[in-house]
C-alpha cells in the first residue's frame, strides 16, 4: 500500500469495456489532450480499479454515474458495483434537472433505493452544446431542496470544461447564489474551477456548507494560489480526487505527497474532509 492516511477519492469512474464505444467526439478530444488514458479508450472492470486503490493506499472512492447521450454508466450499474464492494465504493447518482420531478423522484430513489450518498450534476450536459444550464437556474432548485430533504451532498463540476462543451456555465460564482438559498446544502465544486478557481477558493472559504475537491487536476499542476489555500487558510475546505480513469490514484498521491503540506493538512484533504461532507 501507499500512503498510510486512507485516502478517500471524491471523484471517480468505473468504465465498462461496451461502454467506450459510445464516447462523443467531443470527449476524445480532452482524453488526447491527458495524453490518451489508456482505460478511457478500453474501459476496465471494477476489481482492476480495486486492485489500483490498493496499490496507491486508496481506501474508498466516491463512484460516480455518468450519462451524456449514448455513453450510460447510469446508477443501477454505479449501485451493483458499491453493492459488489461495500467497504470500497460508495455511489454517488446523477440525474438531469431538465427533467423536474422524474429527476426529483429519481434522486429519492437514488438514496433510498439504491443507498447512494451524493448527486453529481454538471451544467455543460444540460444545453445545447453550445449554451449550458448554470447552477442557480431554477431547473436545478427541486434538486438542491431534495438533497438538503435526504442530507446528501451535490457536486457540481465547476471551471473550463475539458470536452468540446461550454464552460461559462460552469463559473464558480453561480454557486454563490445557491449556497446562500440553499444553506444547508453541502457543496461541493468539482475540478478545481480553472482559471476561475480562485472564485471558488474564496467561495468555499466564504460558506460553511462548500467545499471545492481537485479531480481531473493533477496537483503537480495546482495553480500556486490553490496550492497555498490546500496547505493553510482553505485546507478545511478541500477534497481530493482524481477523475479516474483520467488521472490514476497513484499519480495523484505521490504528486500529493510531493507538494509538502502539513500532516495536518495533508489528512484533512485526502481523508478527514470527505468522511465529513459525505457522513461516512
Amino acid at each position: 500500500m501507499g500512503n498510510k492516511i486512507g485516502a478517500i477519492d471524491c471523484w471517480a469512474g468505473v468504465l465498462p469495456p461496451e461502454q467506450t464505444k459510445n464516447w462523443p467526439p467531443q470527449f476524445i478530444h480532452i482524453f488526447n489532450r491527458y495524453r490518451k488514458p489508456e482505460k478511457m479508450y478500453k474501459g476496465f472492470t471494477p476489481e482492476e480499479m480495486i486492485q489500483e486503490m490498493d496499490e496507491a493506499g486508496v481506501e474508498k472512492v466516491i463512484l460516480s454515474a455518468f450519462v451524456y447521450k449514448e455513453m450510460k454508466v447510469d446508477n443501477d450499474y454505479i449501485a451493483k458495483v458499491c453493492d459488489q464492494f461495500p467497504d470500497r465504493c460508495i455511489g454517488c447518482g446523477t440525474v438531469d434537472p431538465r427533467d423536474g420531478m422524474k429527476a426529483v423522484r429519481e434522486v429519492e430513489r437514488i438514496v433510498n433505493d439504491l443507498h447512494m450518498k451524493a448527486i453529481k450534476l454538471e451544467p455543460y450536459a444540460y444545453g445545447d452544446e453550445i449554451v449550458g444550464l448554470p447552477p442557480n437556474h431554477k431547473y436545478y432548485y427541486p434538486i438542491y431542496a431534495k438533497c438538503v430533504e435526504l442530507d446528501i451532498p451535490v457536486t457540481i463540476q465547476i471551471g473550463h470544461t475539458g470536452p468540446l462543451l461550454p464552460s461559462e456555465c460552469a463559473r464558480p460564482i453561480y454557486l454563490d447564489e445557491v449556497a446562500l438559498f440553499f444553506p444547508e446544502l453541502r457543496i461541493i465544486g468539482g475540478h478545481l474551477g480553472q482559471p476561475w478557481h480562485e472564485e471558488m477558493m474564496i467561495l468555499a472559504w466564504k460558506f460553511p456548507n462548500v467545499y471545492v475537491d481537485s479531480s481531473a487536476r493533477a496537483p503537480k499542476y495546482w495553480p500556486e494560489s490553490f496550492k497555498l489555500y490546500a496547505a493553510t487558510w482553505g485546507q478545511d475546505n478541500v477534497l481530493w480526487g482524481t477523475d479516474y480513469p483520467l488521472l490514476t490514484f497513484k499519480r495523484c498521491i505521490d504528486e500529493i505527497e510531493q507538494l509538502g503540506l502539513s500532516e495536518q493538512a495533508k489528512r484533512k484533504i485526502l481523508r478527514d474532509n470527505a468522511i465529513k461532507v459525505f457522513k461516512l
